[in-house]
């Protein structure tokens, strides 16, 4: 029996059969990853010219549906609410055995009813993930694998986030050998992707200089082309810390060294590398109890983020500019109901040779104070900016003093004073009239005074006095209030102010603005009170 011509004409790709000059057309409207989708329609498409893309972002997460998301939420939500309610019944404290199995089974049904929701969604989502990677598998096939005789690529950046897959054994290849990818990122989601990079030593022409691992991670040992990359940043179990000593003791052009949520644990670690160029090294959430800086002697930046640690400076002549962000827990600091608290000595992040630092951002945060307010043992006399920020409004200002009298030719001073931390039922700290005798010590240098989170208490009020005091070529005093967030294209090095703008009535500010004049000669018309 013949089809109709109706039926024919129904199931006829009209579109397809276009002319070129209208197919490239429509390419040429596409955005990247929509062109690459068009590939696997037919032939025809395959064969067109595509307008040169340089830069790929593709991402599995871009193919899974919303009802994947919602039940991804859920999960999550049910997981954070589990541990929530571990921290109230103190069982994330290892030590405390006593009575720990009775204040687990307090939580007993939470726990059965996280599990449950568990069990219920995983299957669902695991098919979801697993359609969605026959699609995504495809569309980078399309990209990366080709045929021959096809349009020549020229790709300069490529973001692959996906779930594991036999795939990046062809993929990684091609992107570095074929297509001459100069920064790539492999970001693996929910499971660990191992591959062994010496297999691209057989590569020619590799011009790879920036590198990004996520949960995918060499083994063996260092693979030659590493040996030719600037920047690489690794995270999850690719940043074990066998690698990353085998990679500094190799890779000596490597400028840029970034590590986050190491699975190394509580170890000192000592970075000992006098032939290394890195310049930029930045620890993010790795739990090393103590830092050993013993001889990096290009190193400009160092950055950390985590529970605190004790640092010890050794050769590192250039380094000029130092980020902590010191939580009190691994938990980003809410755990409030910890037991046992350990505490610093402001002198532990300051030991062994005195680096030449210019610009110094200091993070101390935690619901009680943990600091000791003893003095530093070396000073910071090339120090010219100092940036404290997160001060919780529970903790006493001493050892901002402490810090500002041990950095003698400091230009700028900026200080930040979280009024967030008042809903963790933090107490006003005491007037600075009634604490700790302050030095006196006199800074000609200092010539700007920014305090964010001002909102005119005594004790704010006090503690800029304190330094105005001590300033007396100060030129300019900025109060306002606002708070801080990570500057987007410095990573953890810098902070942004994002200030906000405060209703002053004009009797509170006359009176705030007397107050500040009174006893330190320090006219009005210099004082800027947002």
């Amino acid at each position: 029996m013949c089809m109709s011509k109706e039926h024919t004409s129904c199931c006829e790709d009209k579109l397809s059969s276009s002319p070129d000059e209208i197919l490239i057309m429509i390419l040429d409207k596409l955005d990247p990853r929509t062109t690459i989708t068009t590939t696997v329609l037919s032939k025809r498409w395959l064969d067109l010219p595509r307008r040169q893309y340089t830069c790929y972002d593709l991402s599995v997460y871009e193919i899974l549906p919303p009802r994947y998301h919602r039940l991804k939420k859920i999960t999550m939500e049910a997981k954070a609410g589990y541990e929530a309610e571990k921290r109230a019944h103190n069982l994330t404290d290892s030590t405390a055995f006593k009575d720990k199995y009775d204040r687990f089974y307090a939580i007993k049904d939470q726990h059965e009813q996280w599990m449950w929701k568990v069990h219920l969604v995983t299957p669902i989502l695991q098919r979801y993930e697993r359609l969605a990677m026959r699609r995504y598998v495809k569309r980078v096939n399309a990209l990366l694998l080709p045929p021959n005789n096809s349009q020549q690529l020229s790709i300069q950046k490529l973001r692959l986030q996906a779930f594991t897959t036999s795939s990046f054994d062809q993929w990684i290849p091609a992107a570095v050998g074929r297509w001459g990818v100069e920064e790539l990122e492999i970001i693996i989601e929910n499971s660990y992707q191992p591959y062994d990079f010496r297999l691209l030593d057989r590569c020619q022409n590799v011009r790879l200089k920036r590198l990004v691992l996520s949960n995918c991670c060499n083994y063996g040992r260092t693979p030659l082309f590493f040996q030719r990359l600037t920047t690489l940043t690794m995270c999850g179990l690719s940043s074990r810390i066998h690698i990353i000593n085998d990679i500094l003791m190799n890779c000596v052009q490597l400028v840029d060294l970034r590590l986050k949520n190491s699975p190394y644990h509580s170890q000192p670690y000592r970075f000992n590398f006098p032939a290394s160029m890195l310049k930029n090294l930045q620890l993010d959430n790795c739990s090393i109890w103590k830092i050993y800086l013993t001889s990096l002697p290009c190193l400009e930046t160092f950055a950390f983020r985590g529970r605190p640690a004790k640092l010890h400076y050794g050769e590192v002549p250039e380094l000029r500019h130092v980020s902590l962000d010191f939580l009190e827990t691994g938990d980003n600091g809410d755990n409030h109901n910890l037991r046992r608290q350990s505490t610093y000595a402001l002198g532990k992040f300051f030991k062994g040779t005195p680096p030449p630092l210019e610009y110094l951002v200091l993070q101390l945060r935690g619901h009680q104070m943990w600091i000791e307010p003893t003095a530093i043992p070396s000073r910071l006399i090339h120090l010219k900016k100092l940036f404290v920020a997160n001060v919780p409004r529970s903790w006493d200002t001493f050892w901002i003093f402490i810090l500002f009298a041990a950095a003698p030719f400091l230009q700028s001073l900026q200080v930040h004073f979280d009024n967030n931390s008042e809903k963790a039922g933090a107490a006003e700290p005491l007037p600075l009239d009634v604490q700790v005798e302050q030095p006196q010590q006199q800074h000609l240098h200092l010539r700007e005074l920014v305090v964010v989170g001002f909102d005119g208490a005594a004790w704010q009020t006090g503690f800029v006095k304190r330094v105005m005091r001590a300033s007396r070529w100060l030129q300019r005093v900025h109060l306002l209030d606002g708070h801080v967030v990570e500057a987007e294209d410095r990573g953890l090095l810098d902070l942004e102010v994002v200030p906000c703008r405060r209703e002053w009535h004009e009797c509170e500010r006359s009176e705030v603005l007397e107050e500040l004049a009174d006893g330190t000669g320090f006219p009005q018309r210099k004082i800027v009170l947002e």
